[in-house]
C-alpha cells in the first residue's frame, strides 16, 4: 500500500464535510447548526405556501402545503389551509378527501370530523 490516500470518483467532499460535523455533533464537539433542522425546512415550507397563497398563486401554495403534509403527515395547519384552499375554489369532492386523511392522521381531530360532517 502506498502512504498516499486516493480519493473515488464517487466522493462527494460536501457531503463528506456534512457526515463529520454530524459526527462531531453526536460527541458534543460542536453544537448543531439551527438551519440543519428538518422542522426548520418545513416551517420554511409553510411560510413560503402562506405567502403564494397570499399572493392568489393557489395551485403553487397547494403543492407546498402537499409536501409539508409528506413529511409531517400529522401537520394540522398544512391540512386546515388545504381545506380552505380547495374551499375557496369550490372544490368540495377535495375538501373532503383531504379532510378524510387529516381525520385519519392528527390525533386532534374532531374540528376536523365536525367540518366534513358539515360538508356531507
Amino acid at each position: 500500500m502506498s502512504g498516499e490516500r486516493k480519493v473515488g470518483e464517487n466522493f462527494d467532499a460536501d457531503k463528506a464535510s456534512d457526515i463529520f460535523d454530524k459526527l462531531k455533533n453526536v460527541e458534543g464537539k460542536i453544537k448543531p447548526k439551527k438551519e440543519d433542522g428538518q422542522l426548520k425546512k418545513i416551517a420554511d415550507l409553510m411560510n413560503e405556501a402562506k405567502y403564494l397563497e397570499g399572493k392568489g398563486k393557489l395551485t403553487e401554495a397547494i403543492d407546498l402545503y402537499k409536501q409539508v403534509i409528506f413529511t409531517l403527515p400529522d401537520s394540522i395547519k398544512a391540512y386546515e389551509a388545504l381545506a380552505n384552499i380547495y374551499k375557496k375554489q369550490g372544490d368540495i369532492d377535495s375538501e373532503k378527501d383531504i379532510l378524510k386523511k387529516a381525520i385519519g392522521n392528527c390525533s386532534k381531530n374532531d374540528e376536523f370530523k365536525k367540518r366534513l360532517d358539515e360538508i356531507e
